[in-house]
């Protein structure tokens, strides 16, 4: 328990059990806080939670939604049903306010756009009913309307990427004693946490990673004991994933982030992954070096990918084959006789599956959506450049979005609800973290 206040504290966790055996259990409100002990002294003052739990049916919305982000770490199916109660009480928040349009409408287009054009394409595809069940994928794009109004103001987001922060430290833990148990697992058994699926563990230990490398290089991690300890555990679990999309989407994330941040530091950067690679098991660079090699089953199954993906969009440029259809039309276009059917599920690679899918229109839609979502937090990261926390989240945002890309050429994340969630809080976060109410847009 202490050690989970630290956490949040940011301080020292045998300081913070001297402040608890020095103060008073009874809980009382401290200005715009709730502060669990009653002491004096300054490193108890900080043990504190943001307002918003002293602000009726309002606060509550915004813990679900808090909660509903920082669980899909460990189920999807907490994190949708926390998520559907944040939607239900925003209603109720704007109803309150007498306010229509959403705080962050800069995005609303692209958003639109892009959920219009994949209707459509379900509709004009062989199995129209099967396509149009993608529309349940967009209720997760409600996130980034809903952080910017209900965790905007000061502490709000950061208090959520503390709950992510602890929830990730749990998961990690969890992968990495799946791996002790049985340390002999095949790729097709890989450690996978509480998720079902390894690439779907991986993909939210990357982003979880970038976004703990921009808290670290904006907050300062030397007096926080727990950014390094956290950082080891999510680098241990994703190296031991032997997932290599996720690793070479968290080294681009982490480059972008130092970039931004600490861009002498990249020759050092660059350096550490020298020697990490150099020292480390046969077993990790074997994996790295069979990506290069054409005649490794998986480089060849992803290259049979590539050319079905090529094939599908060259017969249906305007409108694709349909969502949730590729896996079904894909059987048709296949080069080789080589692989099993489940191989041509999803074609590995966000760009191919979304023009696949969606036709070639769709994946400009798409690149708008991320072009756009990028270009908000560059705005924000250059013009609120001197207060910490819109520091942290624009710069974090930045490393999430490069992250997602790179893992994205070599796997299709962008329909992965768990790694989606994740990735639409952080890249709204920069928006709730303006102080002053504005938005990009």
């Amino acid at each position: 328990m202490v050690a989970f206040c630290a956490v949040y504290a940011d301080e020292n966790p045998c300081q913070v059990a001297k402040d608890f055996r020095h103060s008073t259990t009874k809980r009382f409100f401290r200005g715009s806080t709730v502060s669990l002990v009653a002491n004096t002294t300054p490193k108890a003052a900080a043990l504190s939670f943001p307002a918003s739990l002293r602000e009726g049916p309002e606060g509550a919305t915004y813990l679900l939604l808090a909660f509903s982000v920082a669980s899909v770490l460990l189920s999807i199916a907490i994190s949708q049903l926390l998520l559907a109660g944040a939607l239900t009480g925003a209603l109720w928040v704007l109803a309150r306010r007498d306010q229509i349009l959403p705080v962050w409408p800069g995005i609303t287009w692209p958003v639109l756009c892009f959920f219009l054009w994949s209707v459509l394409a379900a509709l004009a595809s062989s199995d129209a009913l099967l396509g149009l069940t993608i529309v349940k994928k967009f209720f997760i794009f409600l996130i980034l309307f809903l952080v910017p109004l209900l965790a905007r103001g000061r502490s709000r987001a950061i208090w959520v990427y503390h709950a992510m922060f602890v929830f990730a430290a749990i998961s990690s833990a969890a992968g990495l004693a799946q791996f002790i148990a049985d340390p002999h697992r095949d790729l097709l058994h890989r450690i996978s946490g509480f998720m079902s699926q390894w690439m779907t563990y991986s993909g939210l230990q990357m982003l979880v990673l970038v976004a703990l490398a921009s808290y670290g290089l904006v907050f300062g991690w030397r007096k926080r004991w727990w950014v390094p300890v956290l950082g080891l555990l999510l680098c241990g679990s994703l190296c031991l994933s032997f997932t290599r999309n996720a690793w070479l989407g968290a080294v681009a994330g982490v480059a972008v982030v130092l970039l931004f941040r600490r861009p002498r530091a990249l020759a050092g950067f660059a350096a550490l992954l020298l020697a990490a690679l150099l020292l480390s098991p046969p077993s990790i660079r074997q994996r790295l070096r069979a990506g290069l090699d054409v005649r490794d089953a998986t480089t060849r199954g992803r290259l049979e990918l590539a050319g079905v993906s090529l094939r599908l969009i060259r017969d249906n440029p305007w409108f694709g084959v349909g969502p949730k259809n590729v896996k079904v039309e894909a059987l048709r276009y296949r080069g080789t006789r080589e692989f099993p059917d489940w191989l041509y599920q999803h074609m590995h690679n966000n760009f191919l599956q979304i023009a696949a899918e969606r036709g070639i229109p769709g994946l400009l839609l798409w690149l708008w959506l991320m072009g756009r979502l990028a270009w908000d937090a560059l705005r924000i990261l250059r013009s609120h450049a001197g207060d910490a926390e819109t520091l942290f989240a624009s710069t974090a945002a930045l490393g999430a979005w490069t992250a997602l890309l790179v893992s994205g050429m070599f796997e299709y994340n962008f329909g992965d609800s768990e790694v989606l969630t994740l990735f639409f809080f952080l890249m709204s976060a920069p928006h709730a973290a303006i102080a002053d109410g504005t938005s990009a847009s």
